[in-house]
């Protein structure tokens, strides 16, 4: 039997474990203003994702609230107030509340009873008066006139006022007593004027359909107080407003408060209020994709979000219209509205923009002129640029251009540094000066300089007049190589006269310095091997 019994409980704890949990179904509010769900709060319009089961719904439009029941199933839901309706269907209510599921309240026909007959408040004194609202302090009724004119006055205990109705102005006190469910007043309306007395404003109180139930501060006069009706009603700073209620059987049911300083209409249209709100079940289809993919996205209805998750998406919504957001690192955002049909759907395809990467460049020394792509800048500089792999070179007169690869992320804020070397320099001197040289492409009248690239450089010096000199030198980063060159003039040729006279004299001419010739080419090869090894060592 324990045994039989344990089976028992394992089976039915079993099959609780392996109950499909219901997914809440989304209820979009479609207006302006705060919405209330139970423990939920949240600013219209908006989705909120509600249970299955039913739920009390307050509704904050401007200054009213509606409160109603709200059945959820498994159907998306659509709430929308027609606000239009609502702003026509009440007036004169400072703040109100509309029971829109109704109140059961009194009729003229339960509440029917003989008219009461009055003195006529036109001749004599007195008047007659019954019970009245007992917060926020007791008060009595006067009624103006009978068989159901429904005019009537609110006399606060203690309070003098001083009323005029059918061109008779009187003046009342009453002192009213209320306590263990008993009530006594003395006191009453007469002409004989009373100090300080509180002039009262006249409010008329209206509905449609006629003949609602009225309750002011939570009471109602029996058999009296329907509408239309007038009330006088006396204000003070102890007693600023006064709440009026009406409602009829199978219409909302409203309360308000009235504050004035001068005579007003309170109305309320019943039969309007029972149309402002609608609930349909309206169900439509999202279909969310973006490029590239993965990014996150946000949905909001209204100023609320009501899902978040990634592309690509398809979800469930209710029909409507929405504002989707998505949003990736190193890309721009972007914010889309997309209206939800109804028993439909609709897709939505979002591109989203890589967000500029910043590079930042200086060089050693500053100044140079810094190239990245089809841009330039001088050093220190600052550039925007769309991502991708960049050559970003700098060249600074004087010095050895630099350059580095750089690879650019969308939103990357990158500083780099080009270190600048100074070209070697070939600083030539002659003896005698003004003397041509040529290197390479170069070239320059002594004394000069000549700025060139690292490596080995043959050096070609002539002058008019003089003999030409061939050089060889090698120039490393940095150097500064100086080379001072002593020209040799060169020996002027023997003329054809003198040949022709030594012919003639049959003596063999000797050439000048014929003997000479020998050592001074040895001379000179000396001393170009010496001005090579002097500038390979200065190297």
């Amino acid at each position: 039997m324990a045994t039989l019994r344990r089976l028992f409980l394992l089976s039915i704890l079993f099959s609780m474990l392996f109950v499909p949990f219901a997914s809440p179904t989304p209820v979009l509010f479609e207006f302006s203003g705060r919405v209330r769900v139970g423990d939920l709060n949240a600013t219209a319009p908006t989705v909120l994702n509600l249970s299955t089961g039913v739920w009390p719904v307050e509704l904050s439009v401007g200054n009213v609230t509606l409160i109603f029941n709200l059945s959820v199933g498994d159907v998306p839901l659509v709430v929308r107030v027609d606000e239009p309706l609502l702003d026509g269907a009440l007036s004169g209510f400072s703040t109100a509340t509309v029971f829109l599921d109704g109140r059961k309240v009194p009729t003229p026909e339960s509440e029917k009873s003989p008219c009461m007959s009055a003195p006529n408040w036109t001749s004599g004194e007195g008047e007659t008066s019954m019970m009245g609202p007992s917060k926020p302090v007791p008060m009595e009724t006067v009624l103006f006139a009978s068989c159901r004119v429904r005019d009537y006055l609110l006399l606060p205990s203690g309070l003098p006022v001083a009323v005029e109705y059918a061109g008779v102005k009187k003046y009342c006190l009453f002192k009213i007593s209320a306590d263990g469910g008993g009530w006594s007043s003395y006191g009453g309306c007469s002409r004989r004027p009373v100090e300080n007395a509180v002039v009262p404003v006249q409010v008329r109180i209206l509905s449609k359909p006629a003949n609602a139930t009225v309750y002011v501060n939570d009471f109602h006069l029996f058999g009296e107080w329907f509408t239309p009706m007038r009330l006088y009603l006396p204000f003070t700073p102890e007693l600023s407003s006064y709440s009026i209620s009406l409602g009829a059987n199978g219409y909302p049911f409203v309360s308000g408060v009235v504050v004035s300083e001068k005579n007003l209409t309170v109305f309320a249209d019943l039969s309007a209020l029972s149309r402002v709100v609608s609930v349909h079940p309206e169900k439509g289809t999202l279909k969310v994709s973006t490029r590239p993919s993965n990014a996150s996205l946000a949905i909001f209805a209204g100023n609320r979000k009501v899902f978040s998750g990634r592309s690509p998406l398809r979800l469930a919504l209710p029909a409507g219209t929405y504002t989707v957001s998505a949003s990736l690192p190193g890309y721009g955002g972007i914010v889309k509205n997309v209206t939800v049909p109804v028993n439909g759907s609709v897709s939505l395809n979002l591109t989203l923009s890589p967000l500029p990467a910043e590079l930042n460049v200086t060089t050693v020394p500053l100044g140079a002129e810094v190239r990245v792509g089809n841009r330039t800048c001088t050093s220190p500089c600052s550039l925007n640029l769309t991502p991708g792999v960049y050559n970003v070179s700098a060249s600074l007169r004087g010095y050895l251009p630099n350059s580095t690869l750089v690879l650019l992320s969308p939103g990357d804020l990158r500083n780099i540094s080009l270190q600048l070397v100074r070209r070697p320099i070939l600083r030539i001197l002659t003896s005698p000066g003004g003397a041509t040289v040529t290197v390479g492409e170069k070239r320059c009248l002594t004394p000069c300089n000549i700025s060139l690239i690292p490596g080995n450089y043959s050096v070609t010096v002539e002058k008019e007049g003089y003999e030409k000199v061939f050089l060889m030198v090698s120039l490393h980063v940095g150097d500064v190589t100086m080379v001072n060159v002593s020209l040799r003039e060169r020996l002027p040729l023997t003329s054809s006269s003198e040949t022709a006279s030594h012919e003639t004299t049959g003596t063999v001419p000797r050439s000048v310095g014929g003997d000479w010739e020998p050592v001074l080419a040895v001379l000179a090869l000396l001393i170009v091997a010496a001005l090579f090894i002097k500038i390979r060592r200065g190297g």
